[in-house]
């Protein structure tokens, strides 16, 4: 969640019959959604949480639990606790954007469920993500700090 809340960076979605993947050009990341599936039962916390999917028309519907609670939401640094339930809805609204809201439930963090709303804009022709790396300004690494 964290990753879609970063503005600025690209996102490249890859699609087949049983998955769904985000790439994240920001820090490399990226997030698997398993389509028309349940969450398993004993879920192993993770930083991304695990994702299911289906399709409700022409929305994408995913639903995401097993958050380890040591992210934030955003930038700004909204907390979340390892309770978090995450619902997005992706919506095509033409050929060249997506609608995409998310609604936060996190009875630990916040008195009542809370939404946002943002559009995406596909990337032009020819455009694809690059590598993203943090270490040019990284005086430990190009000092001889780091090995």
């Amino acid at each position: 969640m964290r990753s879609i809340n970063v503005g600025g960076y690209p996102i490249q979605i890859m699609q087949d019959d049983q998955y769904i993947a985000l790439l994240f050009e920001q820090n490399t990341w990226f997030h698997v959604i398993y389509m028309n599936r349940d969450h398993p039962k004993d879920l192993e916390p993770t930083w991304f949480g695990h994702s299911v999917g289906h399709w409700d028309g022409d929305a994408l519907v995913v639903d995401t639990i097993g958050f380890n609670g040591r992210t934030r939401l955003d930038t700004l640094g909204h907390p979340h606790s390892d309770q978090l339930h995450l619902i997005e809805r992706y919506t095509m609204t033409d050929a060249q954007h997506i609608a995409y809201e998310m609604t936060i439930d996190d009875p630990k963090t916040y008195t009542k469920p809370w939404k946002n709303t943002r559009v995406f804009t596909r990337m032009k022709p020819g455009e694809e993500l690059i590598e993203y790396s943090c270490e040019e300004n990284n005086s430990d690494l190009t000092n001889g700090h780091i090995k």
